[in-house]
């Protein structure tokens, strides 16, 4: 998962103690999400995941597209549970707001499909709960965003949109629509360099309008795209960027 937006270093920490690795760390830890691995001490049961790596850069422009932050996890299989995109893009956010002023702008995930269980009819409970909250928004909130998605077939954009479609008005009460991007699937350069790592090809762009812009309720949809993407059987393994759409 990698964040993108605006940051402005707390001027009255010029030299942080500590790192984002070691923040985003100890804060899944505090919420139980995450926990360091040690030959002494197994960790407890009912982890989310495990981190890897976490890191964070400058942004390379002012445009909200640079890469603020990432994290790198192996996601630990919970019956019956969805991909923790929400509280992994909770935990970054959460991190760099303890090393200044941040303004998300979008993100883009990585997100495994293959799943020894078979895929489910519909969106996760949890999923569809958190519609529900993110329906409790101002009206005048509502807000576009372009989403891209890069799969192992570049053919298989027809396959996708459809099932975005047929799945889309199971999240209506945050997700208000779906439409074609017209300029064509295009990935930021950060999302396109990790996607062909990957063997991944930008296969599709819709615009999408959420109830509200905020990362909470971008990183809630790209967990109702994954659930719908492995119901679709387009591959193994697809990147899924959200960026809120210029104003």
């Amino acid at each position: 998962m990698a964040l993108y937006g605006r940051h402005v270093p707390h001027p009255w920490l010029p030299e942080p103690t500590e790192d984002l690795y070691s923040l985003a760390f100890k804060q899944a830890a505090a919420y139980g999400w995450s926990f360091p691995l040690s030959s002494d001490q197994p960790p407890p049961e009912g982890q989310r995941w495990a981190q890897h790596e976490a890191g964070g850069a400058v942004p390379a422009t002012s445009a909200g597209t640079g890469e603020l932050a990432w994290l790198q996890a192996a996601v630990l299989s919970l019956p019956g549970q969805s991909l923790p995109i929400v509280p992994m893009a909770d935990i970054l956010l959460r991190a760099l707001g303890r090393l200044g002023t941040t303004v998300a702008t979008g993100l883009h995930v990585l997100v495994p499909l293959a799943c020894d269980a078979p895929p489910p009819a519909g969106p996760s409970y949890g999923t569809l709960l958190h519609a529900d909250v993110l329906a409790l928004a101002d009206p005048g909130a509502e807000t576009d965003v372009i989403v891209t998605l890069a799969l192992p077939n570049p053919d298989a954009d027809i396959d996708a949109l459809s099932a975005i479609r047929q799945w889309a008005p199971s999240g209506s009460q945050a997700l208000l629509g779906v439409v074609p991007h017209a300029a064509g699937a295009s990935l930021t350069p950060t999302a396109r360099s990790r996607a062909l790592g990957y063997g991944l090809t930008p296969t599709m762009s819709c615009r999408m309008r959420l109830t509200e812009w905020s990362l909470e309720a971008a990183a809630w949809l790209t967990t109702h795209l994954a659930e719908s993407l492995r119901h679709a059987h387009v591959g193994e393994l697809a990147l899924i960027e959200v960026i809120k759409e210029c104003e």
